[in-house]
């Protein structure tokens, strides 16, 4: 399930939860694109072709 937070710079958080799955957060400038991507995201959980990115320290 996804929550979208509006934050205090005036954008806008996706904050996806899924049981199994570690906790998906990511920053937009509008609300309409961090609800389409949480939706996306949860889609591609759902149907198993989710990828998630792990960043690199360098």
């Amino acid at each position: 399930m996804a929550t979208i937070v509006k934050t205090p710079s005036a954008t806008w958080k996706a904050v996806i939860r899924m049981s199994g799955w570690p906790t998906i957060a990511k920053t937009y400038r509008t609300k309409r694109d961090a609800q389409d991507c949480a939706r996306r995201t949860e889609d591609e959980i759902v149907r198993g072709v989710y990828i998630q990115v792990v960043p690199q320290n360098e």
